[in-house]
């Protein structure tokens, strides 16, 4: 197990992303739960067929959780894939994954943090954010994307999804609750988010942030319309009718994908 170079602390501790929160609520929390790590949500391969995954290839995956992505590579046709994560309850957990999926021999995490990553220069072929950039100060992001340069071949991506899409909240929900629901909370965010999301974004920002590191980039909406959070059947049909609406789907489209080369 490799242990993290020294660094100022990080935007949010290690230690706040607990057992729980890997078990109760992180994306994919109920398969890998109730399988006990045998069983990989859809959104990892999902990811890895939009991310454009080729057999052969080398992975690293920054913040991976609980390491679904890593075995999902690796059966899906990567030569090796590389995790990279700094909750120890998580570490614990990817290594559980990748021992039940008996890919040990391809697939390893190392305890480290994301703006310092113990891996060598030049040698992968795809870089993921799975749902992490959300959860890094925009200086540690930029940071992470260096690395991930750092890390890629000529030619090499990166590829990132994140959520919320920062509009859904700080714009459409901020204008519907004056109008419909003045007795909504304030703050649409659940305890997590507030603890966790330091930098939420837009389609704008994450597209920056991309160029900012160096890569030629393109980011795009996905296809999620998340409207659980919005106590009216009435404003969540807005949302809904903002999805269709052109320009204007950024204010109801609840998931962002960015995707960068390296030139």
């Amino acid at each position: 197990m490799l242990v993290m170079d020294a660094l100022p602390e990080p935007s949010v501790s290690a230690d706040v992303y607990d057992e729980e929160y890997y078990r109760k609520w992180c994306a994919g929390y109920a398969e890998w739960t109730e399988s006990d790590g045998t069983t990989v949500a859809g959104i990892y391969p999902g990811f890895l067929e939009r991310a454009g995954l080729r057999p052969g290839e080398t992975v690293v995956d920054l913040g991976t959780g609980r390491g679904e992505l890593l075995v999902t590579a690796v059966e899906m046709g990567a030569v090796h894939a590389y995790g990279v994560e700094y909750s120890t309850a998580a570490l614990r957990m990817a290594e559980r994954t990748i021992e039940v999926h008996g890919v040990g021999d391809q697939a390893e995490v190392v305890l480290a943090d994301v703006r310092s990553v113990p891996l060598p220069d030049a040698f992968a072929d795809l870089v993921c954010f799975v749902d992490v950039v959300e959860h890094l100060s925009p200086e540690e992001l930029h940071a992470a994307l260096e690395e991930a340069r750092r890390v890629l071949r000529p030619g090499g991506r990166v590829v990132a999804h994140t959520m919320p899409n920062r509009l859904t909240y700080d714009v459409t929900y901020r204008v519907l609750r004056p109008l419909i629901g003045r007795s909504w909370p304030k703050d649409p965010r659940n305890d997590y988010e507030r603890a966790m999301h330091v930098n939420e974004q837009t389609l704008r920002s994450l597209r920056r942030a991309f160029e900012r590191a160096g890569f030629v980039t393109r980011a795009e909406l996905g296809l999620w319309i998340r409207d659980d959070f919005v106590p009216s059947a009435f404003a969540r049909r807005i949302y809904q009718l903002l999805s269709d609406a052109g320009p204007l789907r950024q204010l109801a489209m609840a998931d962002i994908w960015a995707f960068g080369t390296k030139a």
